[in-house]
């Protein structure tokens, strides 16, 4: 390569860096205050859920009026950075009407899912505008690295993640990963932008604990006051094992039920009755739970389940309810969810084991996510940038990364990502 090409490439990824920083970066940030905001009135106006049914409409009547389903979502941009069908202009509107109107009636959705096809398309609108200047057009594959970046960085306030997470999930080539350099940029322009907006984010830093609990000796909540880890024993280095494997399945049911679920809704052949009975599941699973702690984005209840406190099978309501809004039509993304049945899936199996459950939460949500996305490395540094660095958890967390990806096979939440290229192959076959 020449020089001049060289100089070429650094301007290209410089400049796709900075505008999907502030373009897509920007929106994915409203996108974060719009959704919180849609929540923050669910939860204000409980009764807001009944409406659902007539959200589900509106969104299946919005999706057939401008695209057919399979070109409006997740894995059209795998297809997109491959060639096989051009990108959607309708992606990026459609997913934040969806996923907006699913939170203000209490749709249990995730927003990081959605905030990765808004970024994605409005990096390829960046990039027609880039069509005159041929010779800096950049490749389709830089443009969604950076749109993916600014999504993840805008939802979970984790840049360095963000920037990894935008090259991983799209499984490019080993010599590709020069990407995280303008990704890197779209990044913190995304980050600086929702800090400078004043965006609220929960912080889950210091909601951690990191020992052996005796059996009825302390309550969870006592427990979770100890926030040090009291360091690395055998002991403690085997119930994390435990953790790790009880999140890759937990990362494996939610994938199985997800996937039953769609197909039992799509054996109704109305799309409309399919998406009326869906909601109504939810608005009937709801009422039978009493409370709405398992709607909406639910972030708020990872926060106190890392602090200890968590019923022992939230993390099953949460995956039946994400299950039937996302199975059935309703739209939105599914790594918030994934975070929450994550944490409290292994926070009721800490407590089975004798680990620490804040300490078992977190480790839940890092295993869980690797186990979904197929992306261990950026996975393992959201939990430190977003849950605790230090020594003892970045063990903690690369042990859950590793294991689940590896045992969780070549499934996930993408069924267009092409893990057989991953530098990190998970196997072959495990569970499914």
């Amino acid at each position: 390569m020449t020089q001049e090409s060289r100089s070429k490439q650094l301007i290209t990824g410089i400049l796709t860096g900075v505008c999907c920083g502030i373009v897509c970066g920007g929106a994915c940030v409203f996108f974060s205050w719009l959704t919180m905001t849609c929540d923050n009135v669910f939860h204000d106006h409980e009764k807001l859920i009944f409406a659902l049914p007539l959200a589900g409409i509106l969104v299946v009547l919005l999706y057939d009026e401008y695209r057919k389903d399979d070109d409006l979502c997740m894995d059209a941009l795998f297809r997109h950075m491959r060639g096989e069908r051009k990108l959607s202009f309708w992606i990026a509107p459609l997913i934040a009407v969806s996923t907006c109107l699913a939170y203000l009636t209490g749709g249990s959705v995730g927003r990081v899912g959605s905030a990765l096809q808004i970024g994605g398309g409005l990096a390829v609108i960046i990039g027609e505008k880039f069509a005159p200047l041929r010779r800096l057009m950049p490749p389709a594959e830089l443009l969604l690295a950076c749109g993916i970046a600014a999504g993840f960085t805008g939802i979970l306030n984790a840049p360095l993640a963000g920037a990894v997470f935008g090259v991983e999930v799209l499984v490019l080539q080993y010599r590709k990963w020069v990407y995280v350099i303008p990704t890197l940029m779209t990044a913190f322009i995304t980050w600086g932008i929702a800090r400078a907006a004043d965006v609220s984010y929960i912080d889950f830093h210091g909601h951690f604990t990191g020992g052996e609990t005796e059996a009825g000796s302390q309550s969870a909540a006592e427990a979770a006051a100890h926030l040090t880890v009291t360091g690395i024993t055998p002991g403690i280095l085997l119930k994390v094992l435990a953790i790790a494997f009880a999140a890759m399945l937990i990362g494996r049911l939610y994938c199985f039920v997800r996937k039953i679920t769609t197909k039992g809704f799509e054996a109704v052949g109305n799309k409309y009755l399919r998406v009326i009975t869906g909601a109504i599941l939810v608005i009937a699973l709801t009422q039978i739970l009493g409370h709405t702690n398992c709607n909406g984005i639910g972030f708020s209840y990872v926060e106190e389940t890392l602090d200890g406190h968590s019923a022992m099978l939230a993390f099953l309501w949460k995956l039946m309810l994400t299950a039937f809004t996302l199975g059935c039509g309703i739209r939105g993304g599914e790594i918030a969810p994934m975070i929450f049945i994550g944490a409290t899936g292994c926070f009721s199996a800490g407590c089975l084991i004798g680990l620490d459950p804040s300490l078992a939460a977190a480790i839940g949500i890092v295993g869980a996510l690797a186990s979904v996305t197929n992306c261990p490395i950026a996975v393992f540094i959201y939990g430190l940038e977003a849950i605790c660095l230090s020594g003892e958890m970045a063990l903690y967390f690369a042990i859950a990364a590793c294991m689940a990806h590896f045992l969780s096979g070549r499934g996930g939440l993408y069924s267009e990502q092409d893990v057989q290229r991953q530098f990190l192959k998970p196997a072959s076959k495990f569970l499914m």
